[in-house]
């Protein structure tokens, strides 16, 4: 059998330690902190690979930091969708002019594009060969029935009666109104020049027509719109169309018109999406002013305001979102920062819906908190090794940069540069804590696991000896299921204090010094000790 390598079962070990450690944990935090939410609920599947560790600040650190804190909140909601609009013509107010027959433009009443008209204003004349020769033959037909009202040969009053019906039908097909007819037998002479109306009543938008034009059946010689009513489109996101429905009511706003707002409802919603957008057009149907200050090819401002009920709401700025992963930092209490994933729902303009994670009354960072999220994943790197070094692989070194044997012949690894040697045990140096120099040393070197004494010298800022002060400090490992633990020291004289820690295995432990005295603020500071195991 082959014999492996001991760095490839150490390399197997620290992948397996890895996943165990790295597991989608939730909402871990200690005994002290404020918020409601259960510890260890589960948050559904989320990817392996957590990476964030609790963190203590103080309020230094969050004053340099720049953190602000917000309130979890359950409250009404209202989703607010917004779109550019374009206005348009209402379609089904939209007219055209045409002729059935031909002919020429003799005089031209309405001469010019954007001319309002009304329902039945007269818009031109027309001479036409066809029309003057139907006039002839209609009023021959109808002497030729008056001639033989009372004629006894059969079939000759049928047969007149049918001509005067065909002559008078196809006069009515090419739009001469009963009037006009009545006229024609009242006073049995032809008119030379027809008339054309208006349809509607409106705005010409179109105007083809000039006198002495030449024109054919079918030919467009004018197109007239009714500006009543106005359309406008929008762009409605793929996302957003389930909040959008036929006969909603919207809100349209004009730049230029900054105090007006002009209700508007939806009217239609296509079927269909622009591949390239993702979007789906949506028509909106208002009313104009009277005055008509909406035209076509104007732009606006639409809104869409869709109420959705109380929800539980957090800011938006508190959620750091990965895309696969939303993570809030929660207040522990005593400067102490806890990361916790959420499940969020509907996004609104200053909140995210929380459906899972937390619960009102949370207070978490909203601003900052990129920053507490690289000093969280530093925390978790520092716990990781020192569960490496917990288990006995506190002198596993990276291997140099020779090629790997590949030939899986039992050989030991290349020996490591001398580079990769592990650093030699520090000792923590003196960091100034308010008024006071604070440098905190265990009693024995190296570190165990076990109880140990921690020794913290403290001195004020002339270097003197600090006597009679109230010293005191917590600690942890900032890794989840770790709580934290206090403990008080004693007056030992000349500025150094001892308290006991048991630390219950290796790594580095975050060890939070509290220095009081009458009078004065409370002073706190936060320093490594590292554990061997």
């Amino acid at each position: 059998m082959k014999r492996i390598p001991r760095w490839r079962l150490r390399l197997r070990l620290v992948a397996a330690l890895g996943i165990v450690l790295m597991s989608p944990l939730r909402s871990w935090g200690a005994s002290d902190t404020p918020s409601t939410t259960q510890q260890g609920q589960a948050t559904g599947d989320e990817p392996p690979g957590y990476t964030q560790a609790p963190i203590h600040l103080d309020g230094a650190q969050r004053q340099v930091m720049g953190l602000t804190f917000g309130r979890v909140e359950q409250r009404p909601t209202e989703k607010i969708i917004r779109t550019v609009g374009r206005f348009d013509y209402d379609e089904r107010k939209v007219a055209e002019v045409t002729l059935k027959v031909s002919g020429y433009i003799q005089d031209l009443f309405v001469d010019y594009t954007g001319q309002p008209v009304k329902k039945g204003d007269a818009l031109f004349s027309i001479y036409s060969p066809d029309l003057v020769t139907t006039q002839q033959e209609y009023l021959l037909a109808k002497q030729e029935t008056t001639s033989l009202e009372h004629s006894q040969v059969a079939g000759a009053r049928e047969s007149a009666d049918s001509l005067l019906r065909a002559s008078r039908e196809r006069l009515r097909r090419w739009d001469l109104s009963d009037a006009e007819l009545r006229t024609l037998e009242r006073t049995g002479k032809t008119k030379l020049y027809q008339t054309i109306y208006s349809p509607i009543s409106g705005v010409v938008i179109e105007k083809m027509a000039f006198k002495g034009h030449a024109v054919e059946p079918g030919m467009t010689l004018y197109k007239i719109a009714d500006l009543s009513t106005v359309w406008v489109y929008g762009d409605i996101y793929e996302y957003e169309l389930p909040f959008v429905h036929v006969g909603q009511e919207a809100k349209i706003t004009l730049s230029y018109y900054p105090d007006a707002v002009f209700t508007a409802r939806v009217s239609y919603i296509s079927p269909s999406l622009d591949p390239k957008s993702r979007t789906a057009r949506v028509r909106f149907e208002l009313a104009n002013s009277a005055d008509q200050v909406l035209r076509p090819e104007m732009y606006g401002d639409v809104e869409l305001h869709v109420p959705l009920g109380e929800r539980l709401v957090v800011p938006s700025t508190a959620v750091l979102d990965t895309g696969r992963r939303q993570v809030v930092f929660l207040d522990g209490g005593n400067g102490r920062l806890v990361p916790r994933d959420i499940k969020i729902g509907n996004r609104f303009d200053e909140t995210v819906e929380v459906t899972n994670g937390l619960v009102e009354g949370d207070r978490v960072v909203t601003s900052g908190n990129f920053l507490v999220d690289s000093e969280s994943k530093l925390q978790a790197a520092e716990s990781m090794m020192g569960m490496m070094g917990a288990i006995g692989m506190g002198d596993w070194k990276m291997e140099s940069a020779k090629p790997m044997d590949m030939g899986g012949e039992g050989g030991e690894p290349a020996a490591p540069s001398p580079s990769a040697q592990a650093p030699p045990a520090e000792v923590a140096p003196e960091k100034r804590v308010g008024d006071f120099l604070v440098s905190v040393v265990p009693a024995s070197e190296p570190t165990t696991k076990g109880e140990t004494p921690i020794r913290v010298h403290v001195r004020d800022a002339g270097g003197q000896p600090v006597a009679g002060a109230r010293v005191s400090f917590t600690y942890t490992m900032d890794m989840p299921g770790m709580s934290i633990e206090q403990s008080q020291t004693k007056d030992l004289g000349n500025g150094l204090y001892e308290g006991a820690a048991r630390f219950s295995m290796g790594g580095p432990w975050g060890l939070v010094v509290q220095i009081e005295q009458p009078g004065k603020a409370a002073a706190r500071e936060k320093f490594i000790v590292r554990v061997g195991g």
